[in-house]
């Protein structure tokens, strides 16, 4: 063999070298985008569908298709608990859900679900955004490694009934269905009512049957599952703000390269803002659905249902440690 020939040869073997082991490799050979699978519990009309669908168009423009969140609703990746629960194992890669269901997961997510712990929306926010707020992210990622990727707002939760309910004794007895948190049943107990733990997708067929008095939710749950078909009554009580948490599979973010993971960042404080001017921009429509849908608008005494429940917390003081709940009302 010429000596020009085996140059040549050994310039080819070093060249098909580089390309199998550098790390541009799978990029050059045209490999596929990073996909995630998001899910959610609710349809496509409710507004955490459109603000989970804005941030992943978002995320794959930013990324120039190298990114790719699918979202999938109806809670078609779990239900209730499961989906938490499949985001931790890494079968979800990412999703949502209430601070109530968290609590499954990592208990002190309960007491941001308690009734009346928050004195506004700011009060919220400043919680949820400081020092607690971290504190009880990092909890949940350590222990299950879920880390939290944004914080939306989806209003606060009212009451509905088929009965005028204007002060705490008006629930004496009352069958309410609530989600199944220990310190909501404990609240609501506390307020006089039968507290009864049930399914979110089991709610209009209990209510319509009279298996339920009533139920609790924020305005778009409560347009979205057509509560008012079987429902009369809309008791403003605002007993508990119902942020919807986004999150993400750590291991799944960690995998990502820096510049990936800060188009994520930027994503989730997209779906925050969107979820909240959909939320604010829809308010009045959802109450005026429910008005031309015939139901009965009425404000109760709120403090007097606040004064009922102001000690509740403290008796599940073990389950996310003593003093946070007193450091919830100073931080606000």
């Amino acid at each position: 063999m010429k000596t020009g020939t085996m140059a040549r040869m050994v310039l080819l073997v070093f060249v098909a070298g580089v390309f199998t082991f550098s790390p541009l490799g799978n990029a050059a050979k045209g490999a596929g985008p990073t996909t995630f699978r998001l899910g959610h519990i609710f349809p496509i009309t409710h507004p955490v569908h459109k603000a989970t669908t804005a941030m992943a168009k978002y995320v794959a423009k930013e990324s120039n298709g190298e990114l790719d969140i699918r979202v999938y609703s109806g809670g078609a990746l779990g239900k209730g608990n499961t989906l938490a629960e499949a985001i931790q194992l890494g079968t979800v890669d990412m999703g949502t859900a209430g601070p109530g269901l968290l609590s499954r997961l990592e208990p002190s997510w309960g007491l941001v679900a308690g009734e009346y712990v928050f004195k506004d929306l700011d009060g919220m926010y400043k919680v949820l955004n400081g020092p607690i707020g971290s504190d009880i992210k990092n909890r949940l990622l350590t222990k299950r490694g879920i880390r939290t990727l944004g914080i939306g707002y989806l209003g606060q939760r009212h009451i509905t009934a088929n009965k005028p309910i204007n002060k705490p004794e008006d629930l004496k007895g009352f069958k309410i269905r609530i989600p199944n948190i220990p310190l909501r049943k404990a609240s609501f107990l506390a307020l006089g009512a039968s507290p009864t733990p049930m399914a979110f997708s089991e709610v209009y067929l209990a209510l319509q049957q009279g298996v339920v008095d009533g139920q609790e939710n924020p305005l778009p749950q409560i347009v979205t599952a057509k509560f008012y078909e079987v429902q009369k009554y809309l008791i403003l009580s605002g007993h508990a703000f119902n942020p919807e948490i986004l999150l993400i599979n750590e291991k799944k973010f960690k995998a990502l390269p820096q510049g990936h993971q800060n188009i994520l960042a930027k994503g989730a404080k997209l779906y925050e803002e969107t979820l909240f001017t959909e939320f604010k921009t829809m308010k009045l429509d959802l109450l005026q659905k429910l008005l031309d849908e015939g139901m009965i608008v009425l404000k109760p005494d709120v403090e007097a249902f606040r004064k009922a429940v102001r000690d509740v917390p403290y008796k599940f003081e073990e389950k996310w440690g003593k003093g946070l709940y007193d450091k919830f009302m100073k931080a606000q």
